[in-house]
């Protein structure tokens, strides 16, 4: 079982190399680390650029070094976001073809032992990407605007992993139980454009997990509600893959 956990990682790291899903993670948070906050000391003037008619005035308050990671945050969890969660999705490829279903399938005890590692490298490769990102962002927030707190940065990315870890774990639930890439893109970032209309609902918004990214102090409920519901989505995956049958139809 070790072996196979320890090889199903490896395979999976390699393909994040091989592809370029690694590489294109990395660009993706950094160029948002170092253009956020530039673009929040230049809002003034795009918003002047974008305000040529008489009729229309636009007027942007002074930058913080806050603005510069929340501008960075609001990208990296939307387009980025979404990247990540297209890495969760396709690590289950394999299981999508019928030869290579069938092989995996007939070589394990038990699935989870070739899925769940392949999400773990596909989540830690997401997290250091966002923290990669983050730094940039913050580097170039104190060098451009002011100073940031140390408690600020952690408390960030903190709750940003923590959705972001989150909403993978979703693609990867709904990549098991349907095994077809393109519909399961398609409805993770559906599930991932709604959730945030539970935050609207008062009876559930205080444990809202979408309340992760516009809080600056970190509190239990909607910490609570996303571990709970990481947690929840990988062991369904593992019921659900148990109970399935082999693919001969792809």
């Amino acid at each position: 079982m070790t072996r196979v956990i320890r090889t199903s990682a490896r395979v999976e790291s390699l393909r994040l190399l091989r592809t370029g899903l690694l590489l294109g993670m990395i660009v993706a948070f950094t160029f948002f680390g170092l253009s956020a906050p530039v673009l929040a000391t230049h809002m003034q003037e795009i918003f002047d650029a974008a305000a040529s008619a008489e009729q229309i005035s636009m007027t942007a308050a002074a930058a913080t070094p806050a603005d510069g990671i929340a501008l960075y945050n609001q990208s990296a969890m939307q387009l980025g976001l979404i990247l990540s969660v297209a890495t969760a999705v396709t690590s289950l490829t394999w299981d999508t073809r019928a030869g290579s279903s069938i092989f995996y399938r007939t070589r394990v005890r038990t699935i989870t032992a070739l899925t769940v590692p392949r999400l773990g490298v596909d989540c830690l490769a997401a997290v250091a990407s966002y923290t990669l990102g983050l730094a940039c962002a913050g580097i170039v927030s104190v060098a451009a605007i002011g100073p940031l707190t140390a408690t600020f940065i952690s408390t960030t990315w903190a709750a940003s992993t923590v959705y972001l870890v989150m909403s993978m774990s979703v693609g990867y639930l709904i990549m098991t139980a349907i095994r077809r890439t393109a519909a399961a893109l398609a409805i993770s970032a559906v599930l991932l454009l709604a959730l945030p209309l539970l935050s609207q609902v008062d009876a559930v918004a205080a444990w809202s997990p979408t309340s992760l990214l516009a809080q600056t102090d970190l509190t239990a409920p909607p910490l609570l509600a996303a571990g709970a519901l990481t947690v929840g989505c990988v062991l369904a995956a593992g019921s659900i893959a148990r109970r399935q049958a082999l693919r001969r139809d792809a």
